[in-house]
């Protein structure tokens, strides 16, 4: 059975009928078009406006079905125009109607025809900043410039793809915006050396952008002959602009900022526990990839918001949170989210070493670089399961109560290579990180974890490699310093297993170390609600499957809430995420940026405010 053609609206046909064009229509639909257009020029209306560019639409679906390419190009540019003048034509301001269903159908026929142009573009590697595009429509040619403004330099992307083409994929919530424009997906380029820009964004990285097309000037009245138009197509981030002004109108953009983040992780070694596991199990693979990552450039006037894994776990954890928190405007337009990556089966104490450095290191990078760093001096940090002792450990002063842990000597009278002796003092003796203000807990074993039991230890230590040249060097320096130790355990044999045991003296010394009086803490519990009948019998205490509620209690917090969750999937819980909104607002609410009135209340018994 062959095909037919797709057949206009019913109030399409009604505008062919109302001009006895429904003869002509059957006969010719390029012919109807131009008659279309002599109508439109005596007498403008938004019928006959809408009657031509989706006839103009359909015709270029059909030529493209057929393989017509250049006639399908010239009818999606006849439609772009011609929607165009339907939404902007200042003729036709007072006859508008937001109300009608025709103007959401025209502002679907812009972007379809806006996405086919584009689709097009990129096909043929006409698609790039800087490039001269010239359409040929009906009656007439337009021609454009391809723009890129905003923070991300444009010689970074590798190429564009269409945000409609990919589904989002691993996550719970789409933010999609209704609008005009395009919605795509711009890869960063992969590059063979990476450079000190390049440092923080990770391989492959995705950003979200919008294409919108907008005419260099008033179109001119459709009674007047035709003549060529100019045009730009502007390459909009929806994290930074979510309107653009045509005339003296404010026109919201279609975006899409989730679909761009999913195609970034839709590879085998992100979205599932492969990268989790080698980092896991081998630490000088997770070497050659630790450290800080941003999504988007580092901005001077919003608040980093850290996020630090846990055990056997990779910042991908962070996506579900991440999604919903940068879909809030008032969130996305004050905070920027960084993300660690560590070997998550050293102990944590060595990686909390690790993400000191690698946090001073962005700070230095910044001031050497000129950029204002004023933004890091109020920073928060977010730590899920092991994640939360390294933020806790972040913002705490060591004095020499962790040393002693090791030895009743003075730490002076270690005899050893100088890099060794200092990677050694920086692990036991800290001081608070100046420009953190906030930490928030969630899932975390504050009093130990019991999973950490003799035999997973004993496991661990058999499976988890631990940094080949940091562990030589330690047992080197224990040899030759056997007299100045007690103790050497936790830096030549303990994984990140062993440092959760709730006898670890590390672990114990952390419930009395002095922190910063200027940081504020919140703790989010997962509590796993069970009433099967062995639960109810053995009287087992509450537990989010891994850590038990006693242990992830901790004095001295601003709030404390607890959410029916599995411990892997706690910080991924709505409930949880909410939560961490409400703590960004408060912080924003106290800082002086939000009113008052833009704090979140949550239900009575969701959140237990405390005061310890």
């Amino acid at each position: 059975m062959w095909a037919k053609p797709p057949q206009p609206s019913e109030r399409t046909q009604q505008s062919l009928r109302r001009y006895a064009l429904e003869d002509s229509f059957a006969l010719g639909r390029k012919e109807t078009l131009v008659k279309l257009q002599a109508y439109a020029a005596r007498k403008p209306s938004l019928e006959l406006q809408h009657a031509l560019a989706e006839i103009a639409f359909q015709e270029g679906e059909w030529a493209s079905k057929l393989g017509q390419t250049e006639k399908a190009q010239e009818m999606y540019a006849t439609a772009l125009v011609s929607s165009y003048q339907f939404l902007f034509d200042q003729q036709l301001d007072l006859a508008r109607n937001a109300y009608d269903p025709q103007f959401r159908s025209i502002s679907d026929i812009y972007n379809r025809s806006l996405e086919e142009v584009v689709r097009r573009l990129i096909k043929q590697e006409q698609f790039r900043v800087g490039q001269v595009v010239e359409l040929r429509t009906l009656d007439r040619t337009v021609r454009f410039s391809i723009e890129h403004p905003g923070l991300w330099n444009e010689e970074d992307v590798e190429r564009y793809e269409i945000a409609r083409d990919y589904q989002a994929t691993g996550v719970n919530n789409q933010y999609h915006t209704y609008g005009l424009g395009v919605p795509l997906i711009a890869v960063r380029k992969k590059l063979e050396q990476r450079n000190e820009s390049e440092k923080y964004y990770p391989p492959g990285l995705t950003m979200a952008f919008t294409a919108f097309l907008q005419f260099n000037e008033s179109l001119p009245p459709q009674s007047a002959p035709p003549r060529d138009l100019d045009a730009k197509l502007s390459l909009l981030n929806p994290l930074e602009q979510v309107y653009v002004q045509v005339n003296d109108r404010w026109i919201p953009l279609e975006s899409d900022i989730t679909t761009p983040m999913a195609y970034f992780l839709d590879d085998p070694l992100l979205n599932t526990n492969v990268f989790a596991t080698f980092a896991l199990l081998n630490a000088d693979f997770a070497q050659d990839f630790q450290g800080i990552y941003m999504l988007e450039p580092y901005d001077p006037n919003k608040i980093p918001v850290v996020m630090i894994h846990g055990l056997w776990s990779s910042p991908v954890t962070w996506l579900q949170l991440f999604n919903d928190l940068r879909a809030d405007p008032d969130i996305r337009q004050r905070y920027q989210f960084w993300f660690c990556l560590y070997s998550s089966g050293q102990p944590f104490w060595e990686s909390a070493r690790q993400v000191r450095e690698d946090l001073e290191e962005v700070r230095q990078r910044l001031v050497a670089s000129g950029a204002d760093s004023t933004a890091m001096q109020d920073m928060v940090l977010v730590g899920h399961s092991m994640g939360g002792l390294i933020a806790r450990q972040l913002t705490m002063s060591s004095g020499d109560s962790f040393w002693k842990i090791l030895s009743d000597e003075p730490f002076e009278k270690l005899e050893g290579e100088p890099e060794t002796l200092e990677r050694l003092r920086e692990t036991y003796f800290f001081e608070p990180l100046p420009n953190v203000s906030r930490v928030i807990t969630i899932g975390t074993p504050h009093h130990g974890s019991r999973f950490a039991n003799e035999t997973t230890r004993w496991l661990s230590q058999k499976v988890i490699t631990l940094p080949k040249t940091v562990t030589n060097e330690y047992m080197q320096l224990a040899k030759k310093n056997a007299a100045v130790f007690k103790n050497t355990k936790p830096f030549t044999i303990s994984t990140s297993i062993d440092s959760l045991a709730p006898t670890n003296p590390f672990v114990q010394q952390m419930l009395e170390a002095r922190t910063s009086p200027a940081v504020k803490y919140h703790n989010i519990i997962g509590r796993v609600e069970s009433t099967s009948f062995w639960t109810e019998w053995l009287e087992s205490k509450p537990t989010d499957g891994v850590v038990w509620v006693e242990s992830a209690t901790l004095q001295g917090v601003e709030s404390e809430t607890f959410v029916n969750a599995e411990h892997q999937k706690i910080h991924q819980h709505p409930r949880a995420i909410l939560d961490v909104k409400r703590i960004l607002y408060d912080h924003l609410i106290e800082r002086g940026e939000l009113d008052e009135q833009y704090r979140l209340v949550l239900p009575a018994g969701y959140t237990v405010e405390l005061d310890r």
